[in-house]
Formats: structure tokens, sequence, C-alpha cells
């Protein structure tokens, strides 16, 4: 794992189409604004873990965990759930 130190307002670019600015500091929290092509899936690592056991749930149970198009039902909560912020 790469660790490494940014302020506001500087970044991290990721291969040649994924760019990291770190816009705020406050307190013990970090906003991160990340500029990305759409077809790069990006989530916040609890909602990813959910994900995550949710399929090997299924897979155990033999069903599928995500039916088709669930995953864009879950960009879309998660869209919403972060524009409140």
């Amino acid at each position: 794992m790469l660790s490494i130190t940014r302020r506001p307002g500087q970044r991290i670019v990721i291969g040649d189409d994924i760019v990291v600015e770190i816009t705020e500091i406050s307190g013990s929290t970090v906003r991160l604004s990340i500029d990305a092509p759409r077809s790069v899936r990006i989530y916040r690592e609890e909602i990813w873990l959910e994900v995550k056991r949710a399929n090997e749930e299924a897979a155990r149970a033999g069903t599928d965990a995500v039916p088709e198009g669930g995953l864009d039902q879950v960009d879309r909560l998660h869209a919403k759930a972060t524009s409140k912020e």
C-alpha cells in the first residue's frame, strides 16, 4: 500500500484518467473530489463491503446476489445518499 501526505488543494493522479483532490480537511474528516470516467465505479468502503457480503451470501445460497441492473441500483442509492452531504 502506498501512503503519501497531501494538503488541501493537492492532487493524486491514478493511471491516465483518475484524479483525486483533497478539497477539505476538518478535524479527523477529509473531503475528497474524484475525477474519473463514468465507467469507473467508485464506492465508499462500507458500501462495497456490503455488496460483497450480499454476493457471498447469495453464492452460498445458490442464488444471484445482485439481479441484473442491481449495481446500477446501488449506484443510484449511493449518489442519492452522497448528494445530501
